[in-house]
């Protein structure tokens, strides 16, 4: 009978055991008061149409990302570039910290954040610091181009580094008619 008790708490032991959920990134360092937070950033954006969305996320950890949606619209009569421009303030925006990527769909994203249409990378991730202006594509006379903007804390990020720690990211969208000739300009 203790065999057969016994037998069964292994048992019970070993599938309690594989079901288990372990933590990535660990505290070594003790703390006896207050919490720990893995990361806090704040994001403020400003395009060309005026839109604007400031928001913000606490507890980040590495790999731990955030979506927002904005529709480019070019309300020209000429094809306009447009870039965003990246800037980031506190801890998170170093090197190694805060990414931002951009890919675009070719109808409105939907209300769950799925893309029914063609989706494309625009720009792959990279750390805010750092980052020149990222090229968001042309935009056709009266088009617009429908944007997804990750923000994320990079997957590798170093916990002596960034555990604990705040950032900022501020993205503004400015756009340009490229130079280029060869139009017919017969008729004016």
């Amino acid at each position: 009978m203790q065999w057969l008790v016994l037998g069964g708490v292994a048992a019970l032991g070993v599938a309690m055991t594989s079901s288990g959920v372990f933590a990535s990134w660990v505290a070594t360092a003790q703390s006896t008061t207050g919490t720990t937070k893995a990361a806090t950033v704040s994001l403020v954006h400003n395009d060309t149409n005026g839109t604007v969305f400031s928001s913000g996320v606490n507890d980040l950890l590495p790999g731990d990302y955030l979506y927002r949606y904005a529709n480019l619209v070019n309300s020209g009569d000429l094809a306009q570039d447009f870039t965003a421009t990246l800037s980031g303030g506190g801890a998170l925006a170093a090197a190694g910290g805060l990414q931002f990527a951009v890919d675009s769909c070719s109808v409105s994203w939907a209300n769950d954040g799925s893309c029914s249409g063609t989706l494309l990378p625009v720009a792959t991730a990279r750390d805010v610091a750092g980052s020149a202006g990222v090229a968001l594509g042309q935009v056709a006379a009266a088009g617009s181009a429908h944007l997804r903007y990750k923000f994320l804390l990079n997957p590798s990020a170093d916990q002596a580094t960034f555990q604990g720690k705040t950032g900022t990211i501020s993205v503004t969208i400015g756009g340009s008619t490229p130079v280029t000739g060869g139009r017919n300009r017969t008729a004016g």
